[in-house]
């Protein structure tokens, strides 16, 4: 996650801005009128003939323009852009998106790139929970974790609210940084990638997000390789060390944001992504999705150890060490996250009130409990809930045996 001053202080990123003596002279049209500048950068997206966005599948052609106060703007982006996400997708009404541009692009800062993502939140009365959880994994030793900002959009000249618009899970030098032909793989019970397995003992479905098109040998390998990890792990593989397979940090780390962040979704599991490097070990990361029931209230402590690989790796002391000496080294940063909360309430507060003007949280089921509070009295619980949650990981983690 950027910094939050950055976020606060920002309109639209100096990369994005015409270039000296070269003035920007075309401006994608939208109105503003009902829906006036509140701080937040504008995203404005017209599709060709504009074009809607019926799936996930399909990349519509677009153009892309950030503008700031008073109308400050960026150039024209030539881009393309599609739906994204599965029950966010398909269920919600409000909905996320994939874009792609034509070359790399620096948004706010943040690396160039072509792949981007905006968040649509729809569930998330506060809009900040992947934002929070994307925060607490910076303040860790995980190699790398989104970083995002806040955005209104307008597509095809309708006001679309507040988005989060954020780095993609990616092979890329300036996010997953393993080799081209490394691996990438998401544990997701969706399980739609055309190369795709399941592990022998516990069954989980595994995605291979990279390399695009495996050979049949890297293909056998990786599979080989997650087995090997799950069979020494749970028994069936004996005289062979786990450390020797896993990197025993990245798996503490990654334990310790989803435990905060009390996020049942590795439970399924969805959007857990592990990676491995040609001739490194296998690493779990980055995080990913955190608008699900995250933050909350009926959950307390080690919620997720029973997840994944867990059950085995908290009865291994090296873990459990290494757990501890992490936890105890990086809790007063995460305790110092309130006020980041509060920076971010703050910031968007005008923008949060007009979303939910026009997106009204519909689930009936999976309830956090502040989905119709107001934005305060939200945020005053989603920060209660954080602050609970530390003080409890505290106790019961420098009490694991």
């Amino acid at each position: 996650m950027i910094d939050s001053s950055s976020i606060v202080s920002s309109n639209v990123d100096s990369d994005n801005l015409e270039e000296e003596g070269l003035p920007v002279m075309e401006s994608l049209p939208f109105d503003d009128s009902e829906y006036p500048y509140v701080g937040l950068p504008r995203v404005v997206i017209r599709t060709e003939d504009d074009k809607e966005i019926k799936d996930r599948e399909n990349y519509v052609n677009a153009e892309f323009q950030i503008f700031g106060q008073d109308k400050q703007k960026s150039r024209v982006y030539d881009m393309v852009i599609r739906g994204r996400g599965n029950t966010t997708w398909v269920y919600y009404p409000k909905k996320p998106y994939a874009i792609k541009f034509n070359k790399k692009v620096s948004l706010f800062g943040m690396p160039g790139a072509k792949n981007w993502v905006l968040l649509a939140n729809y569930r998330e009365r506060t809009l900040m929970r992947n934002a929070l959880a994307f925060k607490v994994a910076s303040n860790t030793d995980l190699e790398w974790s989104p970083k995002g900002v806040f955005v209104e959009l307008f597509l095809n000249g309708t006001f679309l609210g507040n988005y989060y618009l954020c780095e993609k899970v990616e092979v890329k030098e300036s996010r997953v940084n393993i080799d081209k032909n490394a691996y990438l793989l998401e544990f997701d019970k969706n399980y739609d990638e055309e190369y795709k397995f399941r592990t022998t003992i516990k069954n989980y479905p595994v995605n291979i997000k990279n390399p695009d098109n495996p050979t049949a040998a890297s293909f056998a390998y990786i599979q080989d390789y997650i087995d090997t990890v799950e069979s020494i792990l749970y028994g069936k593989m004996d005289g062979l060390d786990i450390e020797e397979y896993i990197d025993l940090k990245s798996f503490v780390d990654y334990f310790i944001v989803n435990n905060i962040a009390q996020n049942y979704e590795i439970n399924g599991p969805k959007s857990v992504f592990m990676h491995k490097d040609l001739n490194g070990k296998l690493k779990i990361g980055p995080v990913w999705d955190f608008d699900y029931m995250t933050f909350n209230p009926s959950r307390l402590g080690l919620c997720c150890k029973e997840s994944l690989w867990y059950d085995k790796l908290l009865k291994n002391e090296n873990f459990i060490s290494l757990l501890k000496q992490q936890w105890n080294s990086y809790k007063d940063a995460f305790l110092k996250n309130d006020v980041f909360i509060d920076s971010i309430a703050d910031y968007i507060h005008d923008s949060n009130e007009r979303n939910y003007s026009i997106w009204r949280i519909g689930i009936k089921r999976d309830l956090i409990g502040d989905e119709k509070f107001g934005f305060d009295d939200a945020v005053k619980m989603l920060k209660t809930v954080y602050i609970n949650q530390i003080s409890r990981l505290d106790l019961e983690i420098n009490g694991l045996q």
